[in-house]
């Protein structure tokens, strides 16, 4: 790290013992209590003032895994406990659409996407226009809740609905309180939106963003499945790009997970760092970090030769279980 770590006294230890760093930044805001405030984006050399999340009635730990954490922050570990050590670890690939030399939307989309690609985008949007009452809508800044309530439902529906067509386990679902509660307050405060294409007043496609100064962090997106045949999410992709380049958005982040659609309209991808805490002086702590180690060493040697995620699913065997067991959602 290029910052000296401090030593903080035993009562600040008692924090978590596991973290999603990405996701307590974007979602709320907040980074765990043994790093830095300040967190530098070095793509668009911002640098952000972040507050650490509430750590009070946490008990101490011989190792503390911070996992998901983005290559291009810079996030200091300058608060750990005592004779801790920090191992890093790269675990996942993550993909973004960064706009920092571009200037509009057509100029990304005409250096970015192949012929194919624009002549089908262009065909599928005066399709949609064509053929249905199209309508965009971004909700940023300011919502009705009785709204907020039947957009989040019908986000949460699509998701159920197209994750069962694919037999796959949407981790989201699980969660969903979360996200609904979450999301309204933050929608009003601009620090998430929800991005809509509407067919006359039908919903027929919602995004879930998070937003942090001049980074977009995309959450979730869901679609009507009756609309499949219009490609949607290419859809709602050049739209989210018009409006970002009209709001001074620099970076939208499509997170972890390299599918086609992120290989078409992203053009960088960067690993995800995984953080384990540790005492280097005392020996259970020691062999814990060596065991969690290896452990995620294999798990990227295994999803690197294609065996996990590929031969081997996980949301696909637990979308088995819970459907035999009937606890799906």
């Amino acid at each position: 790290m290029t910052e000296e770590t401090k030593n903080i006294d035993s009562r600040q230890t008692n924090v978590p013992a596991k973290a999603h760093l990405v996701f307590d930044l974007f979602n709320e805001q907040k980074v765990h209590p043994f790093y830095d405030n300040s967190v530098q984006n070095n793509l668009t050399q911002s640098i952000y003032q972040i507050s650490h999340y509430n750590s009070k009635n946490q008990k101490k730990y011989n190792l503390y895994k911070i996992f998901d954490i983005p290559e291009y922050l810079s996030v200091v570990p300058k608060f750990l406990p005592k004779n801790f050590s920090t191992k890093s670890i790269v675990q996942y690939k993550g993909f973004l659409v960064n706009l920092h030399d571009y200037t509009s939307v057509d100029e990304y989309i005409d250096r970015q996407l192949s012929k194919r690609s624009k002549k089908r985008l262009r065909k599928m949007m005066t399709a949609l226009a064509q053929n249905h009452k199209v309508s965009y809508h971004i909700y940023h800044g300011e919502i009705d809740r009785h709204l907020y309530a039947i957009l989040m439902g019908k986000l949460a529906d699509f998701l159920k609905k197209r994750f069962d067509q694919k037999k796959v386990h949407n981790k989201y679902l699980e969660r969903w309180s979360y996200y609904h509660e979450l999301t309204y307050e933050k929608i009003n405060q601009k620090l998430a939106s929800l991005f809509v294409i509407y067919d006359a007043e039908k919903p027929i496609c919602i995004t879930l963003n998070y937003h942090f100064e001049d980074t977009v962090f995309s959450e979730l997106e869901g679609f009507d499945i009756d609309y499949s045949n219009y490609n949607l999410g290419d859809i709602s992709m050049s739209k989210h790009l018009q409006w970002c380049f009209e709001s001074s958005i620099k970076l939208i982040d499509l997170a972890m997970g390299e599918t086609p659609f992120k290989n078409k309209w992203c053009n960088q991808s960067y690993d995800f760092h995984y953080h384990l805490h540790y005492n280097r002086k005392n020996l259970v702590s020691l062999l814990m970090m060596l065991v969690q180690w290896s452990k995620l060493q294999l798990m990227k040697s295994l999803r690197d030769i294609g065996f996990l995620g590929g031969i081997i699913r996980y949301d696909r065997l637990v979308f088995i279980y819970k459907s035999y067991t009937g606890k799906l959602y």
